[in-house]
């Protein structure tokens, strides 16, 4: 009996491990439904036929001391085989896991200069050519322009990343160590200075070379002083200057870099399917050592978002630097529709009626978006393995489902937070709030309440049936949904791994059956997962 009662304690922890190890989600402050909808959400991307991802992605939703969700999907590093041909399977991308975030590192470097400028370090007037030898560096380049029009994108210098010799340079020589004035050299003038703001990767890493060359210190170590020690951002480090010690594992890249084979095939390198694929045997030292100053930081979305937090929240600087950030944004669009600033933008793409500033970053082989709402006091922060993919229509999806929790007047929207608590609503100070969650309460209204946004059709959690159990070459699975709804259904071995797609698509109201094949594969517990809208539901069947 004792026996049989440790095995049974044994196999339910199993299972509930593997429950956690599927799901990957964390959350506090969000309702039960409203954190299957953001699971759902990035799931459905993952998922989408039209687009599914190759790689896969980590969100974090953070309500600056009130709530925070945390979701991941897809694989971490999908298998290839020896030809970069993409294989089934790979390894789960879970929250905990590092991302390139690329140019959200330039939000820390405006942050730096600005910080310096109000230490009277540096001052904003200063030219860059009495600072930095510009002659030497690219006589081609006008040396009159300021700290200022770097910060604002307005040096008129072009962007390194979109010369062509240059990039043919990285993929001739991708663990080459690269500096500053080295991408500079390749640039160009192609404005006045001051006359255009136009988005140029060269202003920000001239930044970081100014600022250690007046400093004496490397830029590395005023982010990790300032920035990520002093905000416990524990994940970040600054990549080919910082080793990634105990910070935690980066995701693999995956991109389409095929148009690079000429050069691959002339240096002897492995080559690429002209398709997305993991490109982890594409070296990436050159490509970080680039980035600098102006996206060099590894990650996760937990810390992104905390970063966004404090930045735009007051913590992390003085409130001239957050000031002169949020003031230097322009009132013109650029040819991308976003507004740029001193290292970062705002823009519609997340909402047509509610502001977010923030920044994206993408290069080789990954994407991240930071946004912060400030009547929310809330960060949504992205980081993804997949340059295929929109991260602003992913952050987009994700804000609409989340409920309207701040009820306070037009000149302080956040000062009353809506919560549910005990099934009663009740609208209380920001201050008060986070003791009330910590009870039990969660954001938003009551899912009973006409409030709400959920629709008049009930929501009630799918069935999931599966008969015979155990079985040998196939099984049936009956499915019932109460409402017509996206619904993933899928098969996954006990180590977490999507062995089988058994549904993808939109269920009709009502009961559907599918006959399982196992085909090939070996004898064993499985978990069996179905996922709606909502909510999730799973079954561990056994194959004899």
């Amino acid at each position: 009996m004792k026996k049989m009662l440790h095995q049974l304690v044994k196999a339910t922890s199993i299972i509930f491990i593997l429950t956690l190890l599927l799901t990957q989600t964390f959350a506090q402050g969000f309702s039960p439904s409203v954190q299957n909808k953001l699971q759902y959400i990035i799931d459905s991307f993952q998922n989408n036929p039209a687009n599914p991802f190759v790689g896969g992605m980590s969100v974090t939703i953070n309500v600056d001391g009130l709530a925070v969700w945390q979701g991941s999907t897809g694989y971490a590093a999908r298998n290839i085989d020896a030809s970069n041909n993409l294989l089934p399977g790979g390894t789960t991308f879970t929250n905990d896991k590092l991302s390139r975030i690329y140019s959200i590192t330039k939000t820390f470097c405006a942050a730096l200069v600005l910080e310096l400028v109000h230490e009277g370090v540096l001052n904003l007037e200063t030219p860059v050519n009495a600072i930095l030898p510009m002659g030497s560096i690219n006589p081609g380049l006008n040396g009159s322009v300021t700290i200022r029009q770097l910060l604002a994108h307005e040096s008129g210098y072009s962007d390194f990343e979109n010369e062509y010799y240059l990039q043919v340079a990285v993929a001739y020589m991708p663990t080459h160590q690269w500096t500053a004035f080295e991408a500079t050299s390749f640039t160009h003038q192609i404005n006045p200075p001051g006359t255009v703001r136009q988005y140029s990767n060269t202003n920000y890493v001239l930044l970081g070379a100014i600022v250690e060359a007046v400093t004496g210190k490397p830029v590395e170590q005023h982010f990790r002083e300032r920035f990520f020690d002093k905000l416990g951002l524990n994940s970040m480090y600054f990549a080919e200057r910082e080793q990634p010690g105990s910070h935690g594992e980066l995701v693999d890249p995956h991109d389409n870099i095929s148009m690079f084979n000429p050069v691959f095939s002339l240096t002897g390198q492995p080559t690429f399917p002209d398709a997305y694929t993991n490109i982890r045997r594409f070296p990436m030292t050159a490509v970080a050592s680039l980035a600098y100053s102006g996206g060099a930081i590894v990650s996760n979305s937990a810390d992104v978002a905390k970063w966004g937090n404090a930045l735009f929240g007051g913590r992390a600087t003085s409130a001239y630097t957050v000031q002169a950030m949020l003031k230097s944004i322009s009132p013109t669009p650029d040819q991308d529709n976003d507004y740029l600033g001193f290292g970062c933008w705002t823009n519609n793409k997340i909402s047509q009626t509610d502001f977010f500033v923030g920044h994206r970053g993408g290069a080789l082989g990954y994407l991240a978006l930071m946004m912060y709402q400030p009547d929310r006091k809330m960060t949504i922060a992205l980081v993804t393995n997949y340059h295929g993919c929109d991260v602003y229509l992913i952050e987009k999806k994700l804000y609409e489902a989340l409920p309207k929790f701040i009820t306070g007047n037009e000149n302080r929207k956040e000062a009353k937070i809506l919560l549910c608590w005990k099934g009663k609503e009740m609208s209380v100070a920001r201050e008060a709030a986070p003791e009330l969650i910590k009870k039990g309460a969660f954001l938003g209204p009551c899912e009973n309440s006409a409030a709400t946004k959920i629709t008049d059709e009930i929501s009630v959690a799918p069935v999931l049936q599966i008969f015979p159990n155990p079985f040998y070459n196939h099984t049936t699975l009956t499915v019932s949904t109460a409402n017509e709804e996206r619904t993933n259904i899928q098969l996954f071995d006990f180590t977490g791994k999507m062995v089988k797609q058994i549904f993808s698509g939109y269920l009709q109201k009502g009961t559907r059956q599918f006959s399982v094949e196992t085909g090939t594969l070996p004898k064993g517990t499985y978990i069996c997962r179905m996922q709606t809208e909502q909510g999730i539901v799973q079954q561990k069947i056994i194959l004899q």
